[in-house]
C-alpha cells in the first residue's frame, strides 16, 4: 500500500507537470499567432516582391512551428494507460524482471536493460562485464533485504587457501 501511495503521488505530480507544460505550449501558440499577424501586416505594407517572399517564407515556417506545437498539446496530459494498469505492470516487472527478459522479443530485453540499469553495461575485454549500477527501484528493493540477502558472501563459499612460499 505504501508503494502504491508513492506511485500515486508521483503519477499526480507528472499529471500536474503535464498540465503546466500544456499551458506553456498554449502560450507559445499565442506568441506564434501574434508573430504571424505582425508579418501579415508587414506584407500588406511592403512594396518589394523580394521582401514579400521573405515574409511569406517566414510565415510558412511559423505555421509549421504552430502545427508542431499543436500536436504536442494534443498529446500532452493524456496518459497512455490508466494508473492502475501502469502500477500493476510496474509491480509485475519489479517482482520478476526475468519474465520480460525471457521473452523472445529483442525489444523486451532492451527494456529490461533500460529499466534495471542506470547506465549502459560496461564490458572489459578478457575480463567480462563490469558491475553495473542499478536503477532506483532495484536499489530500494535491495535495501529491504539488507543483511538478510541470500547472495553469496563476498569471501565466497570455499575455505581460504594457504599460499605456498
Amino acid at each position: 500500500k505504501v508503494a502504491k501511495r508513492m506511485f500515486e503521488k508521483l503519477w499526480d505530480h507528472r499529471l500536474n507537470t503535464q498540465k503546466e507544460r500544456r499551458g506553456s505550449l498554449e502560450a507559445e501558440v499565442v506568441k506564434v499567432d501574434r508573430k504571424i499577424d505582425q508579418l501579415l501586416d508587414r506584407i500588406v505594407e511592403a512594396d518589394s516582391s523580394t521582401v514579400i517572399g521573405a515574409y511569406e517564407k517566414r510565415i510558412g515556417k511559423l505555421e509549421n512551428d504552430k502545427l508542431e506545437i499543436t500536436a504536442k498539446i494534443a498529446a500532452c496530459g493524456k496518459p497512455v494507460r490508466s494508473f492502475d494498469k501502469s502500477f500493476r505492470t510496474a509491480m509485475d516487472f519489479l517482482a520478476s524482471p526475468c519474465n520480460l527478459w525471457n521473452s523472445e522479443a529483442l525489444e523486451d530485453k532492451r527494456a529490461v536493460l533500460k529499466l534495471a540499469f542506470a547506465d549502459r553495461l560496461t564490458y572489459v575485454r578478457n575480463e567480462g562485464f563490469r558491475t553495473a549500477e542499478t536503477t532506483l527501484p532495484f536499489r530500494v528493493l535491495g535495501d529491504f533485504h539488507g543483511e538478510e540477502s541470500c547472495l553469496v558472501p563476498r569471501r565466497g563459499l570455499e575455505p581460504p587457501r594457504a599460499f605456498a612460499h
